[in-house]
């Protein structure tokens, strides 16, 4: 009979544990943007990703404007799923890595080509 109380102690709990591990999680770490940058092409990921982070085929996705959360980006420069070697703390500590995500969310979006008065001919 007292199950019932004991279960939804332990789903209340357990939403109460999830929802501060997703709050522990959301937040980028803050980063220099400007060191981000410098790291970001002296460790090549220009080559593949362009140096705003355009990316380009078949070279490497576009990382900016608006990179994907810390999160996945973090998971994938760690393990990537591709042909992108694998970037561990050895190569990229977790400070740079936090800093080239700053600078990727500095860089504002390409203009409009549509707005460009030069093709209004």
């Amino acid at each position: 009979m007292c199950k019932r109380p004991l279960f939804a102690i332990m789903v209340t709990a357990f939403a109460i544990f999830a929802a501060s591990a997703q709050a522990q999680v959301a937040a980028p770490p803050s980063g220099d943007a400007i060191n981000g940058e410098r790291i970001y092409m002296a460790v090549g990921c220009y080559l593949c990703h362009g140096t705003v982070g355009q990316g380009g085929r078949p070279s490497g996705p576009h990382l900016a404007p608006k990179p994907i959360p810390y999160e996945a980006f973090a998971r994938l420069v760690r393990r990537p799923a591709n042909a992108m070697p694998p970037y561990t703390t050895v190569v990229l500590s977790d400070r740079d890595l936090g800093d080239i995500y700053a600078y990727l969310i500095t860089i504002p979006p390409l203009p409009d080509p549509k707005a460009a008065t030069i093709l209004d001919k």
